[in-house]
């Protein structure tokens, strides 16, 4: 399995990536346009909303629905790609790649890209979390995992549990821009979790302990304290 690390260092490369996409102009004039060695992160855009490869996270029990479109444009396969993104433009994925719905899911939070799971990482329409992700009704089990092998390490009590999978879909959506840059890089030591999905699936997140938050949003105090508390229980045998 990919070490998680991994995964939290392609979320903050999807923000630069960002920066890069829409702000790349006089670099490529420098360099004749030419991006062949750019190590896009896989992102794609459809109706408004960004989405990334959802990489470690367990899809093998999500299955497809209807056909929604396909990749039209691929910032990868130009020597010099556009700077910003349009719908039906993905950074890798090739041109002609059809986009499908994920059943039980919202198009506005999930897309399968062939056979690649992407999930909503920026939506301009978002209030919640529940409104970026979809997730309300649809957590089973949340638990810590390991930053390095991304094993298992505790399932919260069942009363955490409860409050969390309440709580959590609740809290106020924050792009990753904006919260990155007012946390000036969103530094700090982090805690890596996983959400075990009714459905079988699970989503990968991360929680940075200095904010505290998570990668789009915020945490109220008393979640804040849940979390610890928690976390503490890893260590209390």
């Amino acid at each position: 399995m990919r070490p998680i690390k991994s995964w939290i260092c392609a979320i903050s490369a999807m923000f630069l990536t960002a920066l890069m996409i829409t702000g790349c102009s006089g670099r490529a004039a420098q360099n004749n346009c030419n991006f062949a060695t750019v190590d896009y992160v896989s992102l794609l855009q459809w109706d408004g909303i960004l989405y990334g490869d959802t990489m470690d996270s367990d899809n093998g029990s999500l299955t497809k629905g209807p056909a929604i479109g396909k990749i039209s444009y691929s910032k990868f396969e130009h020597q010099c790609p556009r700077d910003e993104m349009q719908d039906g433009d993905a950074t890798i994925l090739k041109t002609g790649t059809p986009l499908y719905a994920v059943e039980g899911y919202k198009t506005s939070a999930r897309i399968w890209a062939g056979d690649r799971l992407y999930m909503a990482s920026t939506n301009p329409s978002a209030r919640t979390i529940n409104d970026l992700m979809d997730i309300e009704g649809k957590i089973q089990t949340v638990r810590f995992i390991s930053g390095n092998d991304g094993s298992e390490l505790m399932d919260f009590t069942p009363e955490a549990n409860a409050v969390f999978i309440r709580e959590f879909p609740k809290l106020k959506y924050i792009p990753f821009q904006e919260l990155y840059k007012e946390t000036k890089g969103w530094v700090g030591d982090n805690y890596w979790m996983e959400l075990a999905m009714t459905d079988g699936s699970t989503i990968r997140i991360t929680y940075n302990i200095l904010s505290p938050s998570f990668q789009t949003a915020y945490v109220t105090p008393e979640l804040a304290e849940l979390i610890e508390q928690q976390r503490k229980l890893i260590y209390a045998k």
